[in-house]
């Protein structure tokens, strides 16, 4: 197939080929660990139990094996929207693969803009 200039159709990148919805087997926001953007994860089983996983939990899992990554740093990293890494990060976490930490709640309840504008800082270096 071509297109009207002349140039076949599948030889330009199609984007992502899997639905959030798909990855997450249509899993959205119930039963999920507390986690935010800035929530650190990190592995805690070795990066060989990765090749047992479905792709997207073994990245996850070989991404955390160096140090701890954020919730978006892997959402831009896997290149999925935060909710849906969200879930698989919950997975992880409940099948003992992860563990997390997340920061303290702000003493006023606002959040803290350097903390915020640090982690945007990170996300647009990646």
């Amino acid at each position: 197939m071509t297109r009207d200039d002349g140039e076949r159709w599948f030889e330009e990148d199609p984007g992502p080929l899997v639905r959030p919805f798909a990855v997450t087997r249509g899993r959205a926001g119930a039963h999920l660990q507390d986690l935010d953007i800035i929530t650190l994860v990190v592995a805690v089983r070795p990066a060989a139990d990765a090749a047992t996983l479905d792709r997207e939990y073994g990245e996850i899992l070989r991404m955390c094996q160096r140090r701890p990554l954020s919730v978006a740093e892997i959402a831009a990293n896997l290149d999925l929207l935060v909710a849906a890494v969200k879930v698989l990060i919950s997975d992880l976490i409940d099948s003992g693969h992860l563990i997390f930490r997340s920061p303290p709640p702000p003493a006023d309840g606002r959040p803290d803009l350097k903390l915020l504008q640090a982690v945007l800082d990170g996300v647009r270096k990646l």
